[in-house]
């Protein structure tokens, strides 16, 4: 059986300092559930680190469940890195009630093979749920992404942004989707999605998706997938930048302004020194 954690914040807590949680299979051989309660009118923010520091005979699984209180704010960051040979599921699931907020900042930059499914669940009066997804695959990787923001309760705000990169035969299948429910009346809310392409041998799969069955909302997705050419780092080229020196730039220009989204300093830097690092191993 996975082992089974349970972090309370009581009613009435303004957390000054972020909490933070450390996974790993070395540590959890069996995996992880986490259940997180956030009370009426708490304010938190819950960074969740898992490193996949060696490759477990089955699928090694973390999940977290968080239940967000009246007029309560979260933000849970997830972090996921991993050596060349890991493998991880990761299923993510939150609830929201009247006045409510979460956001999700989740970094994707590990294990080899990971599945990581957030569900994010708005079911109070004006509630809001954001999904910042950021992701980078390399070296054969493969990752399967999904973002799913629900709303079931009126005048429900949020959205969903998924960005990464993808190169040296990186494989990833990005799946995002807004569900808006017969109650979801006055909902306001949007799905973004763009992914770089840096050479021929990366495939991605950007699947954007809606359901909606009501009437008075406001809901829109996009989805983008650019390519960096030849052309492109020669214009590098021409002004004295190396090959490899450009598409790092590429790398951190694109992703750098998601990790941004996170509001620790601390954390914002440990996933942005994550990503140099994973560029300069290949």
């Amino acid at each position: 059986m996975p082992a089974s954690f349970l972090l309370t914040v009581p009613v009435d807590v303004q957390l000054t300092e972020p909490v933070r949680l450390a996974f790993s299979p070395s540590a959890f051989p069996r995996g992880v559930h986490l259940l997180i309660r956030i009370g009426d009118r708490s304010l938190v923010m819950i960074i969740l680190e898992c490193a996949i520091d060696d490759a477990p005979a089955e699928s090694w699984i973390h999940v977290t469940e968080v239940l967000v209180g009246r007029e309560a704010q979260a933000e849970c960051v997830s972090f996921q890195s991993g050596g060349s040979s890991g493998q991880a599921t990761f299923l993510q699931r939150s609830r929201v009630v009247e006045g409510g907020s979460i956001t999700w900042n989740v970094a994707t930059l590990g294990p080899s093979d990971s599945h990581h499914d957030l569900q994010s669940h708005v079911a109070g009066e004006h509630g809001i749920s954001v999904i910042n997804w950021l992701f980078y695959a390399l070296d054969r990787e493969s990752y399967r992404l999904s973002a799913r923001n629900i709303f079931d309760a009126a005048s429900g705000t949020g959205e969903i942004l998924m960005k990464g990169v993808a190169e040296e035969k990186g494989h990833v299948a990005c799946n995002g989707l807004i569900q808006i429910g017969l109650g979801g009346g006055g909902t306001n809310t949007y799905l973004t999605q763009n992914v770089l392409m840096l050479d021929p041998t990366a495939r991605v799969d950007v699947v954007p998706g809606l359901e909606i069955k009501t009437n008075d909302v406001k809901a829109s997705h996009s989805a983008t997938v650019s390519r960096v050419t030849e052309e492109d780092l020669f214009y590098f080229a021409a002004r004295g930048i190396p090959r490899q020196e450009a598409r790092g730039m590429f790398v951190r220009g694109f992703l750098d302004a998601l990790a941004d989204r996170v509001s620790d300093a601390e954390t914002r830097d440990l996933i942005a020194g994550a990503i140099a690092r994973k560029f300069e191993r290949r």
